[in-house]
């Protein structure tokens, strides 16, 4: 589908004062008036009707300006819009991931999801066990770059400073070059040769470290802003589940992407759409960071986001 240079120019316009966050039908006088529209609104309700005939635009009621089409977003996105080269290798450390989540939902009133790394699939390069208080060891699991998780234990009976050293030296063994999953996997097999002042507690302390890694790997921010807008039979299903649609969907696929709500399969995002770009860390992809917002939101503005990123 081909426009000429003044109809991309108006389909253009109308796209931008519609998705600016009010979602209100375009007339052609507002184009009109813009900083460099050289022409009439005759002229522009000409094109109007053009576009029209080709399915972009429609008139929700007589005497009213015009609104896209679904075939009018995907041609917006697939023709004015470089995607798959906008933030083509983006990769932020976790907290600031959290915080760019945090901006972009108070800062357009969107809803913003991420699929953080899985704890599990991080290799440990070394262990620490520390004195914490009287009852307690603080159990560091740190990986090669120094972030670390960090778990509390109860200290056993006959704890004492020889065996700390001694439990520190295990955990080094078990989980030396490993991941989380496979460490833990090894501490059941290998909990026979666990200094003998912790066999007592080491079936405690495992499943300990299994719940307190295993936590939720998404966070979700900014999904009252899509509450307040549809009817409680609407809400959409966000979190964990629209992750993994999304990852299933865009599996291998760089650059920022867009999936249209009426291409979703989950109730409720029929007037939504998606914006979603991978991160990556040490150039191994790591999960992906979503926007989810109605349809009229600051849609530019927002891809621009990502353009800065670089």
């Amino acid at each position: 589908m081909n426009l000429n240079t003044r109809d991309q120019q108006i389909f253009s316009a109308i796209m931008r004062f519609y998705c600016d966050g009010q979602g209100v039908a375009v007339p052609s006088s507002r184009i009109a008036k813009q900083n460099g529209m050289a022409v009439c609104s005759a002229t522009i309700r000409n094109s109007m009707a053009r576009m029209e005939k080709l399915g972009l635009i429609y008139s929700p009621h007589t005497s009213a300006g015009r609104v896209p089409t679904l075939a009018g977003f995907k041609y917006w996105f697939g023709t004015f819009f470089d995607l798959q080269h906008v933030v083509d290798f983006w990769q932020p450390c976790n907290d600031s991931l959290i915080q760019f989540t945090h901006y972009i939902s108070q800062k357009y009133k969107v809803c913003a999801c991420v699929g953080l790394p899985q704890v599990t699939s991080q290799a440990i390069f070394r262990v620490e066990v520390l004195d914490f208080d009287k009852q307690n060891w603080l159990i560091l699991l740190l990986d090669r770059q120094g972030q670390s998780h960090n778990v509390v234990i109860t200290k056993p009976l006959e704890a004492n400073e020889k065996i700390r050293l001694a439990f520190n030296g295990w955990l080094n063994t078990v989980f030396a070059q490993q991941t989380l999953a496979e460490g833990l996997q090894r501490m059941r097999a290998m909990s026979a040769t666990a200094p003998m002042f912790c066999h007592g507690s080491l079936a405690q302390w495992t499943r300990l470290l299994a719940d307190k890694l295993g936590s939720e790997n998404s966070i979700v921010v900014g999904d009252n802003y899509l509450f307040e807008s549809l009817k409680g039979s609407e809400q959409p299903c966000i979190g964990t589940p629209l992750l993994s649609f999304v990852e299933d969907k865009l599996a291998f696929k760089r650059g920022l992407s867009v999936i249209l709500g009426d291409d979703m399969p989950f109730h409720g995002f029929e007037h939504l759409l998606i914006l979603s770009a991978p991160y990556f860390s040490q150039g191994v992809y790591q999960g992906r960071f979503c926007i989810i917002c109605k349809k009229t939101a600051e849609i530019e503005a927002l891809i621009n986001e990502f353009t800065a990123l670089g």
